[in-house]
This record gives C-alpha cells, sequence and structure tokens, in this order.
C-alpha cells in the first residue's frame, strides 16, 4: 500500500513538472515585447519578415565571407568571419593580393596575426578585448538572436521617424529602420561610450537556413561597401559547426 502511494505521489509530481514546462514553453514561445501595441506590432512585423523569432533563438554560430571595397584601396579584399552566437567567440580574417590578417578572440584572449613580410602577431589588452567584446554583444546577428530569444525583456518605441528602438533595463539596446518589406534596412548600434553610431544602411539581402538577412549593405557615412558571398547560420556552437581548426594562427 506504502509502496503504491509513493508511486502515486512520483506520478502526480512528474505530470505537475511537465505541466509548468509546458506552460513556460509555451510562454516563452509566445512571449512579445514591451511596449504600446503599434510599436510592438512593428517589431513583430520586423521578425516575421526575417523568419520569425524562434528562428534567431535557435542560431547558434554563423560563417559569413564577404568582399569589401574602400575608396583607398585601389583592390577590393575578401572577409570572412566564423562568430558565436550564444557566447563571445570570434575568428576574423581578411586578405588581398597586398595584406593578410586574422584575428581570435573570446572571453579570454584576443590575438590578431599578420601574414606579411613581418609576420607578426600581437595579443590585445584587457581594454582592447572588452571593446571587441561590446562589438560583438552589439553585432546585428547577436542582437536579433537575443531579442528572439527573450522578447519580454526589451521594451520597443517608434520614435519621430517610425524607427524602433529597443530598451533593456532602460538601456538602450539597438534602433532599426524598416524597408517596405519590414526588414531592418538601417542599423544603429550604441557605441561603448553610451552615444548612438552613425549607423549601416543594409542594401542587399538573402535567405539562407530560414533566415533573412542581409547580403550588402555600408557604414551610412560609405566609408566602404560589402557584399556578401556566403551566409551559412547553424544550430550548433562554432566549434561543432565550423571546426576547432579555425582558432589556429599557424
Amino acid at each position: 500500500m506504502k509502496k503504491s502511494i509513493a508511486i502515486f505521489k512520483f506520478l502526480a509530481l512528474f505530470l505537475v513538472l511537465v505541466f509548468v514546462i509546458s506552460c513556460n514553453s509555451s510562454n516563452s514561445k509566445n512571449s512579445s515585447f514591451e511596449g504600446n501595441e503599434q510599436a510592438v506590432s512593428k517589431a513583430e512585423d520586423m521578425f516575421n519578415a526575417i523568419g520569425g523569432k524562434t528562428a534567431w533563438c535557435e542560431l547558434q554560430s554563423l560563417y559569413i565571407k564577404a568582399k569589401h571595397t574602400e575608396p583607398q584601396m585601389e583592390i577590393p579584399y575578401q572577409s570572412e568571419i566564423w562568430r558565436g552566437i550564444d557566447k563571445f567567440e570570434v575568428v576574423i580574417e581578411q586578405q588581398n593580393d597586398s595584406f593578410h590578417v586574422k584575428g581570435v578572440f573570446d572571453e579570454t584572449a584576443g590575438t590578431i596575426r599578420y601574414y606579411d613580410k613581418r609576420d607578426t602577431s600581437r595579443t590585445l589588452t584587457a581594454g582592447q578585448l572588452k571593446d571587441w567584446e561590446f562589438d560583438h554583444n552589439h553585432n546585428v546577428y547577436v542582437l536579433l538572436h537575443n531579442l528572439g530569444c527573450n522578447p519580454q525583456n526589451y521594451k520597443v518605441e517608434l520614435d519621430e521617424e517610425d524607427k524602433l528602438i529597443f530598451y533593456k533595463d532602460s538601456t538602450y539596446v539597438v534602433a532599426f529602420g524598416l524597408d517596405e518589406k519590414n526588414r531592418p534596412h538601417l542599423f544603429y548600434p550604441p557605441n561603448s561610450d553610451g552615444t548612438i553610431s552613425g549607423g549601416s544602411m543594409f542594401s542587399h539581402w538573402g535567405t539562407d537556413g530560414g533566415l533573412t538577412h542581409s547580403a550588402g549593405g555600408h557604414p551610412l557615412d560609405s566609408n566602404f561597401m560589402y557584399r556578401t558571398e556566403i551566409w551559412q547560420p547553424s544550430n550548433k556552437s562554432l566549434k561543432e559547426a565550423f571546426g576547432e581548426d579555425i582558432f589556429g594562427l599557424e
């Protein structure tokens, strides 16, 4: 009899836990941003236009290959970026016929190697590494991931120019200007000193892995242009998706 009661209590507790987990999952999936109805609706429209909050939340790592042109450079250069989305892990490699440089960064250290006649490398100071981490945390794809995972933690407002501005605990996080398809056409992340950046314009689009993303654009001052050749998302960690060898500097 006592054994039957114990089994019944265990089953009852199990069913309660299943119910709670199911409710939490449902609430998380269906949760939305804080703010007035018009701003929240606009934010939801933006995510629906680029693949949905759930899909962006599931993004764990990303590889991008792009071609850059700058007015002061005679020839374009290739840029490759491997980025962890859930945590600060970034590998950047840029090169053309005249230069080749690669940087590897995470929470513990940052190293940049210059593959030229000098063949030298340098290690970032703690302050420099913090700046890189800040830039990573305010990368457009990291921000979309964070907004998609926990929309209830962010308040959204519409300014007089119809830009969507997101706040977390009253702190400015990012602003987006949307195009006619509700895609984030203009991008205004904060600078590390708390000011707002001059902004970037996304002018070309692609869709990969169910996510619509910027496939080209430039800063609003147009001091360089980029066009994406490969945009490869993954729902695995950076090392699982793209291998340990990307972190090598040899």
